[in-house]
C-alpha cells in the first residue's frame, strides 16, 4: 500500500511539474522545474530501497559481533563486506542512491537559483515575465 501511495505521488509530481513548464508564464516555468527535480529526487531514492532499515556501515562494533555477518573484505578474490553468512538474510538501503540524491539536490537548488534571477532579470527588462508578451515586445 505504502508503495502504490508514493508512485502516485510521484506520477502528481511529474504531471504538476509538466504542466507548470508547459505555462506562459517565466515564474511558473521555474517552479514547474523544480517540482520536476523533486520528483526525480523523489524516484531515485524510492528506487534505491531495498526494503528495509539497516544501513551497510562497517564499525569496529560489528566485527566479530554474534549477528552472523563476516566483515573482510578481500578484493583479489572479490569480497566485498558485510557477507551474510549462516543463511541469514540481510536488507540493507543503498547509500549510493542517497548520494546522488544529495547531489542533485544541491544542483537543482543552483538551477533554481539561477532561473529565479534569471526571471527578475527579464521582468527590470521588458517589465513582464509572459513569455507571449515578451515575444511582442521583441518584435
Amino acid at each position: 500500500m505504502n508503495h502504490m501511495i508514493l508512485a502516485i505521488t510521484i506520477a502528481m509530481l511529474f504531471g504538476i511539474g509538466t504542466f507548470m513548464i508547459l505555462r506562459k508564464d517565466m515564474i511558473r516555468v521555474a517552479i514547474g522545474i523544480t517540482i520536476l527535480s523533486h520528483a526525480t529526487n523523489l524516484l531515485i531514492v524510492s528506487s534505491g530501497a531495498f526494503l528495509g532499515d539497516k544501513v551497510p556501515i562497517i564499525t569496529d562494533q560489528n566485527a566479530g559481533s554474534s549477528s552472523g555477518f563476516i566483515f573482510t573484505d578481500d578484493l583479489s578474490q572479490g569480497i566485498l563486506a558485510p557477507i551474510v553468512s549462516n543463511g541469514a538474510q540481510a536488507i540493507y538501503v543503498d547509500p549510493l542512491v542517497q548520494a546522488l540524491t544529495l547531489t542533485a539536490i544541491v544542483i537543482s537548488l543552483a538551477t533554481t537559483a539561477f532561473l529565479l534571477i534569471l526571471c527578475y532579470r527579464v521582468y527590470q527588462e521588458h517589465g513582464t515575465t509572459d513569455l507571449s508578451e515578451i515575444r511582442r515586445l521583441k518584435g
